[in-house]
């Protein structure tokens, strides 16, 4: 249960990280060229990389936390 809610914040957050990120890249394209760029899947990649990198920082919280084995 706690790894579905890392991926599901992984997933939003990589998902508004990637329209932001392309956005700035298309404002910065139509500044200086007149036309704008952008990337067609940012959003969905850095989704993917967003739940990716959630559930390995996830897995490093609970290994820290976890007691010493003997």
């Amino acid at each position: 249960m706690r790894t579905l809610v890392a991926v599901l914040i992984g997933l939003v957050a990589g998902f508004f990280t990637g329209l932001v990120v392309d956005q700035i890249v298309g404002v910065i394209g139509l500044l200086t060229s007149g036309d704008p760029g952008g990337f067609r899947f940012l959003p969905v990649v850095l989704a993917a990389l967003g739940a990716i990198a959630a559930v390995v920082v996830d897995r490093q919280r609970q290994r820290r936390s976890a007691p010493p084995r003997r």
